[in-house]
């Protein structure tokens, strides 16, 4: 009974400082069942008995897991199984060293001793303690009403999403001709960038539009690519990303019908996961250029190679200028952000922070050097800035750093940006246009559907607030394979391993002063 008090306990705690959720009912009932199976076989032998204690104990860790964030453990197996997914030793050495936590630890201990001295003298009087404890974290828990909880339903989202499409039409003859370049960059958002203290407002500051509210609609690479690359059509369910989708919600697609070229690159070799095979197959992607050659910079978690963002995009302007075509279009993922991202033949630097900073300054920089390459070339370009999703570089109670299994909103709120080279485009403007509304991929798509309709680079150009007050808003649902976080009123609701919706602790909601205000982005070229 000592370990069933101490789990009962250690529940408790763990409940109360936010850790885990706490269903009371079958907690209690566990202890019924608990008490009765330790009661009736506390005198006997029988390996009946014995096989029962094993089903109790089984059954309490068995509503642990229930209770916590962690993912489903066929996903932990089924990820650390499959080479495609499983990250180096060494990662993963150095993911489970920082994700201990030596205080819990040491609190788990001390009340373990506690009750066991406790138990030596009036079990009665501990049997009665540990559940008033248990009660009073229940009833203590703070409330977290969320006006229109009952009636949130993400099969109604799904529906209205269903039915919006962004309409291409081919760009009017005799208007200067422009290309698309999508340059999607894993692992970073608002908070990620606040974690790691750069200050990117210089970078965002040359952008002509820039998101603060823009969600990613999921937390990891593959279904990410594949949100962008399916944008015209409402955002998708997390199932469907992997199935056919109507002709007219392929971005690249759409494109090409209306003679633009097309590409897709990458600064890494895409296996991970499947990457390189998802992005053709469900997205309509081309096949990724070869990147043999090139100046190796970083070697990803799983110690595959990783080339600088600078040497990939030169070589892709090389071969849009070599292709004579009017129109180009490009999709190019880069992933020198990811945590565990590290120099080769070096190991990971233990200050993620302090490492990720400096790769961001690396990249905003070489970022920077291919839009000038961009417009001493002449042409026109509309480049599109967008992150896939958070890195999680600092930790939550509900998931460590570095785990996205549940989408959080620190996680998929994302800094979009777009940026018009070709002319002095909006130059006038004191700063760039800020949008605060919460939009998705689906205001990427009508943005460019939008500048093929009217020619940001004509005479007549629409204004630039015109357009951003048109940009289709989308609300915030975000979605994983096996949790959803979904916004209701002012506050969120999510849901993991096909349980029922919840009220999201505040503390993994965005925090104030975590998304930048439109007065914090000022014009420095």
């Amino acid at each position: 009974m000592i370990f069933w008090y101490w789990f009962v306990l250690a529940t408790a705690a763990l409940s109360f400082t936010g850790y885990i959720t706490l269903n009371i009912v079958l907690t209690v009932g566990l202890a019924i069942a608990a008490h009765f199976v330790f009661y009736i076989s506390s005198s006997s032998k029988n390996i009946l008995f014995t096989g029962l204690k094993a089903a109790v104990a089984a059954a309490a860790m068995a509503l642990l897991l229930r209770e916590s964030y962690l993912p489903p453990v066929k996903t932990i197996v089924d990820f650390l199984a499959n080479p495609q997914t499983r990250p180096s030793a060494e990662y993963l050495w150095e993911f489970a060293r920082q994700s201990v936590n030596f205080k819990m630890l040491l609190a788990g201990a001390m009340l373990f001793a506690a009750v066991f001295l406790a138990s030596r003298k009036k079990i009665i009087l501990l049997s009665i303690s540990v559940y008033s404890i248990l009660i009073a974290a229940w009833i203590m828990l703070p409330a977290q009403n969320i006006s229109g909880l009952e009636n949130a339903s993400p099969e109604a989202f799904y529906k209205h999403e269903s039915s919006r499409v962004v309409k291409f039409s081919a760009p009017a003859k005799d208007t200067p001709p422009f290309d698309v370049i999508i340059l999607h960059i894993c692992s970073l958002s608002w908070k990620d960038i606040k974690d790691a203290r750069f200050d990117i407002m210089p970078f965002f500051s040359k952008f002509d539009y820039v998101f603060t509210d823009f969600s990613a609609a999921c937390s990891y690479s593959g279904p990410a690519a594949l949100r962008v690359l399916k944008s015209p059509c409402g955002q998708l369910p997390h199932p469907l990303l992997y199935t056919d989708a109507p002709a007219n919600c392929y971005l690249m697609d759409n494109l090409r019908a209306f003679d633009f070229k097309t590409y897709t690159m990458f600064n890494h070799d895409g296996k991970y996961a499947g990457f390189n095979a998802s992005v053709p197959e469900y997205g309509h992607a081309d096949a990724p250029l070869g990147i043999t050659g090139l100046p190796v910079a970083y070697e990803m978690f799983d110690g595959t190679p990783m080339f600088a963002d600078n040497a990939v995009l030169h070589k892709f302007w090389g071969i849009r200028e070599d292709s004579k075509a009017a129109r180009v279009a490009l999709y190019y993922n880069t992933a020198n952000l990811h945590i565990g991202t590290h120099k080769p033949n070096a190991a990971r630097d233990p200050d993620d922070a302090a490492s990720y900073s400096q790769r961001l300054g690396e990249m905003t920089t070489q970022m920077e050097e291919f839009f000038s390459e961009i417009e001493k070339s002449g042409r026109n370009a509309v480049v599109i800035f967008i992150p896939e999703h958070g890195a999680a570089l600092t930790g939550t109670k509900m998931q460590p750093k570095d785990v996205r299994e549940i989408p959080l909103p620190h996680i998929t709120i994302l800094p979009v940006a777009v940026k018009i080279i070709g002319k002095s485009f909006y130059e006038n403007e004191a700063n760039p246009k800020v949008i605060t509304k919460p939009a998705s991929m689906q205001a990427l798509a009508w943005l460019i559907a939008e500048f093929l309709r009217n020619n940001p680079y004509s005479k007549d150009a629409r204004k630039p607030e015109t357009i951003a007050s048109e940009i289709p808003e989308t609300d915030f649902m975000a979605e994983n394979e096996n949790a959803a976080v979904m916004k209701v009123g002012l506050g969120y609701i999510y849901r993991q391993k096909n349980n029922p919706w919840l009220p999201l602790p505040n503390y993994a909601g965005i925090q104030p002063g975590e998304i930048p205000s439109p007065k914090d982005f000022k014009r420095t070229r």
